[in-house]
């Protein structure tokens, strides 16, 4: 691929200050000198093309669907008009929204009728003299046309806020995650029309197409007009081709950049900049190895993947004390202002920091200056390892992503990237780990362990959730349970006891006999006299084991506090996929049932009856329509 540095004939159309912007900071990023996907997406976009980019991360390619976005938007005749959405872009996670969502901010900084319009529909006014003020704003307003973004993202507003926001802010531009938008698009304030609705993006293309997201993607596929522009943008976009169909794409054209090797020839799916090593190690030597790399190399800001959430959990009150460092935790599970709260002071964070997470952050996220990328787990997916890597080495940076690998079958997984067309050297200096530094690091976590029984619980459920997700990573063959070293990988996690666990009986049957079997804890030590720091749980505690001693049978989930109504709820949980679908038949069943009444019933009536009945039905309508109108106005009493 040829460089190319003209300023391609798309900018023509957007304000010199936009214009002049945004080729400089694609130059400065070395976007345009690495891989000139912006040069070719945005005249292809533009050019009413359906579109598939496939370029290496940290390449910008938000960049290459978010400039066309915009200047479609400011290139149309009527580009405005309340309630009617022109464009909508698509991201799997909520981070990777907001980050879309804040770029597409900056850019508007450079538009002044769009950046006045947004600062005047969203004022903040304390008192009458801000009123004014914002009034004052208002008048002020350029004529347009205007670019209206709003994000949509589950956790951080309610449904009825978001589309409440909709109605006041008149959005041209959705951004968000596919649940929350196909909830949105479902209400009657949101119009999509064929001549007004423009362009569909999917970021993470092949993340979107995966089942778990086929729903409420198949929801925005239904609702949006079929004659439309999409692009669809990600680093192995290539292995969701088959998908294609369903996302409703014509001919699309399609876009691979890659990087040229130093063999000369186009094939690297990642950075030139970015460095892929491994480390195979014993389990019990992963964390003392990883903090030597840490103190090698002066790492300031990394990120380490492990596959679990439990794991999250639980590794984030240990790693502190193992590796000296601060760590930031994040995954799925945690509310939507945690995570933005701890992202935020990851990424503030001036001392040398940890952001522990799942693949929830694997993909998209830009955060500057990412000096390690650590997988202490391998990804389910081996189409994730690519994305995992690349938060790393970004925009012409250097960067290393280092992965750890268990002694065994894993180092195989080496040769399988090799063969997927992914190229991971050796670690260049692999520190050297004694037994005893071995050792010294399992007993520090179990001093922590010995602390509180809280943490110790946490060690239980995260072992498991290990186990479970291990079993299910990709190849099988060589991420193979039957070919663990269950004592080694016990003692790694710092294990007081082994759980309960079926994989136990059938690949280590002795940790079922003994409990304590090959994890080194002393013979007398006792697990029953670690205490709860919370005083409630640790009474509960009490009371089960003297019911115990009286011979008694207690559940575990009187501990929990639950009683019988916890079992309930847990069984329950167990078969939500299961409830869903006899709930949704069920559902079905009862409305062919009531449409079968109210026929049945308008057969009976005469004609002044059944207009009497119409007209006593639409009274109501408008009436629950008025009511919900007044709640989702209503804000509050005051103070």
């Amino acid at each position: 691929m040829a460089e190319q540095t003209k300023r391609p004939k798309s900018f023509e159309a957007l304000t010199p200050e936009l214009s002049t912007w945004i080729l400089d900071y694609a130059q400065s990023m070395q976007f345009v000198r690495t891989t000139p996907v912006q040069s070719m997406a945005i005249p292809l976009l533009m050019g009413n093309k359906d579109l598939i980019v496939e370029a290496v991360t940290g390449s910008g390619k938000t960049l290459a669907f978010l400039i066309p976005l915009v200047e479609r938007l400011l290139k149309l005749d009527e580009p405005n008009k309340k309630g009617y959405v022109r464009s909508i872009v698509l991201a799997p996670t909520k981070e990777l929204a907001m980050q879309i969502y804040d770029v597409v901010r900056a850019l508007l900084e450079f538009h002044s009728p769009s950046s006045a319009k947004l600062k005047a529909r969203q004022p903040s006014l304390d008192d009458e003299e801000d009123e004014e003020a914002a009034t004052s704003t208002i008048d002020d307003i350029p004529p347009g046309p205007y670019i209206i973004p709003q994000l949509l993202i589950g956790g951080r507003t309610k449904l009825s806020e978001d589309i409440a926001t909709f109605s006041t802010l008149g959005p041209n531009v959705l951004i968000g995650t596919p649940k929350r938008l196909s909830e949105v698009l479902q209400s009657s304030r949101v119009i999509l029309k064929r001549p007004w609705f423009d362009l569909l993006i999917l970021d993470e293309a092949d993340r979107l197409l995966d089942p778990n997201f086929q729903p409420d993607l198949q929801k925005i596929l239904d609702v949006v007009p079929k004659e439309r522009r999409t692009g669809l943008f990600s680093a192995s976009v290539s292995e969701a081709l088959d998908e294609l169909v369903r996302v409703g794409m014509r001919y699309p054209f399609k876009i691979s950049a890659r990087v040229r090797s130093k063999t000369g020839l186009l094939d690297k799916r990642t950075p030139e900049s970015l460095k892929l090593c491994y480390l195979v190690t014993k389990a019990t030597h992963k964390l003392p190895a990883f903090k030597k790399v840490l103190e090698e190399r002066q790492a300031e800001k990394s990120i380490v993947y492990v596959s679990t959430r439990a794991g999250v959990d639980y590794w984030s009150h240990v790693m502190p004390t193992l590796l000296g460092v601060t760590v930031f935790p994040l995954h799925g599970d945690h509310k939507s202002a945690i995570r933005t709260k701890n992202l935020r002071r990851f990424r503030e964070c001036i001392n040398p920091a940890v952001l522990l997470t799942t693949d929830v952050l694997a993909r998209g996220i830009d955060i500057p200056d990412i000096d390690l990328v650590v997988q202490l787990d391998a990804p389910t997916q081996p189409k994730d390892f690519i994305h995992r890597c690349g938060r790393s080495g970004r925009a012409g940076k250097r960067g290393m992503a280092l992965t750890f690998l268990n002694e065994g079958s894993e180092e195989d997984y080496i040769k399988y990237l090799d063969i997927q067309g992914t190229k991971v050297e050796p670690y260049p200096s692999p520190p050297t780990i004694s037994d005893d530094e071995a050792n010294q690091a399992v007993e520090s976590i179990r001093s922590l362990l010995k602390q509180k029984r809280e943490l110790h619980d946490r060690s239980q459920k995260a072992f498991v959730s290990w186990v479970q997700a291990f079993r299910k990573t990709l190849p099988t063959d060589i991420f193979d349970i039957g070919k663990v070293d269950w004592v080694e990988i016990g003692k790694s996690w710092g294990l007081l006891r082994w759980p309960k666990m079926p994989e136990l009986k059938r690949y280590c049957p002795e940790a079922v006999a003994d409990r304590k079997h090959g994890l080194d804890v002393p013979a007398d030590y006792e697990l029953e006299d670690l205490k709860y720091l919370d005083a409630v749980r640790e009474s509960k505690r009490q009371e089960m084991i003297a019911a115990r001693a009286r011979g008694e049978v207690v559940k575990i989930s009187a501990l929990s506090g639950g009683g019988d109504l916890a079992d309930q709820r847990r069984r329950k949980d167990r078969a939500w996929s299961g409830q869903k679908e006899v709930k949704a038949l069920r559902d079905v069943r009862r409305d062919r049932k009531e449409t079968r009444r109210k026929a049945e019933k308008l057969g009976r009536m005469s004609e002044s009856e059944k207009a009497e009945a119409m007209e006593l039905d639409d009274l109501i309508a408008a009436v629950r329509k008025q009511t919900a109108a007044q709640e989702e106005d209503f804000e509050g009493f005051d103070d």
